[in-house]
């Protein structure tokens, strides 16, 4: 049985959206994940709590992971390691001349070590590369090190979200609402695939859907989720069964492509904070948003009654290139 620390604030609350402009079909809620905390907002401590316990028993010294240049997941090793007297070695998708800001700032100012390359090596390079760091850091007497993948997307991450799904059932029972939806933002799908993972282990069938906003959903459905849903079951020493019937992800919302936004979109994400007081970010939950109101309607989700978005923060991703955008400078 795996162990975690206690470093996220939760259980996180649950609130019923309510908008002005917007007669939605179904009842829309929202779970609060981006309330985890300040510094380690979002979904990426959730993932933490368990993979900081295990480096800490196992005397690592370093943790060598990878992002974008403004990855959340990054930050939030950052400040997780700095608060448990480990060392952060980041290997960045970007150009080391930006402005440090946002996310990329607070890594900065949190010790980490960053290292920069370009988009192309990190899509087809990034583990030989961590694994040469790591091997590079170890050469150096008294330093132990792990590797985590992008977004903490690995099985003893993801167990992070069975733990929020059994919180949401918890939720549900004293709120006295079933929901038939969860929809999450799907990246590097660690959460997602926690969250599938807890469906069928707690005997639900609720509609477990992942909004891509960057890979393509059959890469999602077929190269990312299973590996993780085969070794979640080995740590947790189970027989369930998945298929792909099992991964649910709606394609096409990723717009102009990651990390990048038409104005509709961010029009969008400021009317909702608006009206809301919820603050949705351009990257990941702005879009996931934009595709719930989509799909809701369009008609898509004619048989769905009560939807529950899981919120996995990003605040942070509102950097001066987004802010700029939508005042139109």
């Amino acid at each position: 049985m795996l162990k975690k620390l206690k470093m996220a604030n939760t259980p996180t609350p649950i609130e019923k959206i309510q908008l002005v402009d917007a007669d939605l079909p179904a009842n829309l809620y929202v779970k609060r994940d981006d309330l985890t905390g300040i510094g380690l907002t979002g979904n990426k401590v959730r993932k933490l709590e368990y993979l900081m316990k295990k480096a800490l028993d196992e005397g690592v010294t370093d943790v060598v992971t990878c992002g974008s240049i403004q990855s959340n997941h990054c930050r939030a090793t950052s400040l997780a390691c700095a608060k448990l007297g480990l060392k952060a070695n980041l290997l960045l998708a970007g150009d080391e001349n930006e402005p440090k800001e946002s996310n990329n700032f607070l890594d900065y100012v949190s010790g980490a070590t960053q290292r920069y390359i370009s988009r192309y090596d990190f899509d087809h390079n990034r583990t030989e590369l961590m694994e040469e760091w790591a091997k590079e850091i170890e050469s150096k007497e008294g330093h132990k090190t792990t590797i985590w993948p992008e977004g903490a997307s690995c099985a003893v991450g993801s167990f992070g979200y069975v733990d929020c799904y059994e919180e949401i059932l918890e939720q549900e029972e004293k709120m006295g609402v079933e929901f038939d939806t969860i929809v999450v933002t799907t990246g590097s799908a660690g959460s997602f695939a926690g969250l599938i993972y807890a469906n069928k282990k707690f005997g639900k069938d609720k509609d477990i859907v992942g909004i891509t906003i960057s890979y393509p959903a059959q890469r999602t459905i077929n190269e990312l989720v299973p590996p993780i849903l085969e070794e979640m079951k080995e740590y947790d020493e189970t027989d369930l069964e998945f298929t792909t019937d099992d991964i649910h992800v709606i394609d096409g919302y990723q717009g102009l492509g990651y990390a990048k936004n038409t104005m509709e979109e961010l029009e969008f994400m400021r009317d909702f904070i608006s009206q809301t007081g919820i603050i949705i970010d351009p990257v990941y939950t702005g879009k996931t948003m934009y595709a719930i109101f989509n799909e809701l309607m369009n008609g898509n989700w004619a048989d769905k009654k009560n939807v529950l978005f899981l919120h996995t923060g990003g605040a942070f991703g509102w950097t001066r290139e987004k802010i700029d955008q939508l005042q139109g400078k």
